[in-house]
């Protein structure tokens, strides 16, 4: 399919160090100025800082996105560095999120990087998701796949997914909330959540195939991200090491299986119709209050300005904390992607009648 359109809004003008450093970005067809300024605005969640998350996260790094969360709470062991490049022999032993931020920050040292030291699971997806625009999956578990998927299903952020085993490897973009495309998610192409099976530790994996794998990740989220290319949606894309072939299964769109996970994430997270009936208008007193989640505040009359992060952190602001029990939240943010995440955040905290809405469309 067709790009779905970019996902983050233009940061603002580039600074003539990131103008020299995207120089061969704004050269190309189709890609220019606004491209490279909605890298410059995105927050993106790479989960695995291992040998996928060695090709995603310096060359996410490089190509100019701001903010770069890193997931992972294992060490680096010397049986990693035959394919997780990102680390060197002198990282043995440290921890693999600091080892990469420390790698991250030499190669560009404007860049904001988020360590987060843990292992990922049903309980705390929701809280690590919120506040990216963009998940990258390089995780070689199950259960952390499948929490991924959930949580990122809840929020509406898209997944870019990838794995290699032995000498095969996959990528696919999954997005439950994909418009105009095709809403497919994890679990509704591979099904339930399967028993642990082989790994890397039992049959072993082709370094450079990392790299492959790693890089065309990458490439999906650069197309996400800022509108550009044909994005990988409804797609399964397969590699084979061995004869350096692609081939590309089309998946047919399935309905979620929303009775399995109905459990495991939020309601659907309702979105208004008609204008806004502003917090600071006579006539929207004690009916709605309205929380703008931008990155900067959109200049909505009466909005609440909060970060995201500080949403999924439990930091809820004293507008919130005083608002009537059971009258309407309105979250708002120039894309909507934002505010659809601290939506399902407010609304899995039992918060009720709570709406997201883009203030304009991409």
């Amino acid at each position: 399919m067709s790009s779905p359109g970019p996902l983050v809004p233009a940061r603002g003008p580039l600074s003539p160090d990131e103008r020299r450093r995207a120089s061969r970005h704004l050269l190309l067809d189709g890609f220019g100025p606004a491209a490279q300024e909605r890298l410059a605005g995105a927050r993106v969640l790479v989960v695995g800082a291992g040998g996928l998350g060695s090709a995603v996260l310096p060359y996410l790094a490089a190509a100019g996105v701001g903010v770069l969360g890193v997931l992972d709470d294992d060490v680096v062991d010397a049986s990693n560095l035959q394919r997780q490049v990102l680390h060197g022999t002198a990282d043995v032993g440290r921890a693999k999120t600091a080892s990469a931020a420390d790698a991250l920050r030499a190669l560009r040292p404007a860049l904001e990087v988020v360590e987060h030291r843990e292992r990922l699971d049903a309980g705390n997806a929701l809280r690590l998701l919120a506040g990216y625009d963009v998940v990258v999956d390089g995780s070689d578990t199950f259960a952390t796949r499948y929490a991924v998927s959930d949580a990122a299903a809840a929020l509406g952020l898209p997944v870019v997914w990838g794995t290699v085993l032995g000498w095969d490897g996959q990528v696919a973009v999954w997005w439950s909330a994909a418009p105009g495309g095709r809403a497919i998610t994890y679990p509704d192409v591979f099904g339930p959540q399967p028993p642990e099976g082989e790994s890397c530790d039992t049959v072993g994996v082709l370094g450079p195939a990392c790299g492959v794998v790693g890089a065309t990740m990458a490439v999906e989220v650069v197309k996400l991200l800022t509108g550009t290319g044909d994005v990988a949606l409804g797609r399964l894309l397969v590699y084979d090491a061995r004869t350096s072939a692609w081939d590309t299964i089309e998946l047919a769109e399935v309905e979620p299986h929303e009775e399995e996970r109905a459990e495991a994430v939020p309601a659907e997270v309702g979105r208004p119709e008609g204008d806004l009936v502003h917090a600071g208008d006579p006539s929207g007193v004690g009916q709605e209050l309205v929380l703008d989640v931008g990155l900067r505040p959109a200049g909505v009359p009466g909005a609440v300005h909060v970060r995201l992060e500080d949403l999924a952190a439990g930091l809820l602001p004293a507008e919130l904390l005083a608002h009537p029990a059971g009258a309407p939240v309105v979250v708002v943010c120039e894309m909507g992607l934002r505010s659809r995440g601290a939506a399902a955040l407010l609304a899995a905290e039992g918060w009720s009648h709570v709406t997201s809405r883009a203030l304009r469309e991409a």
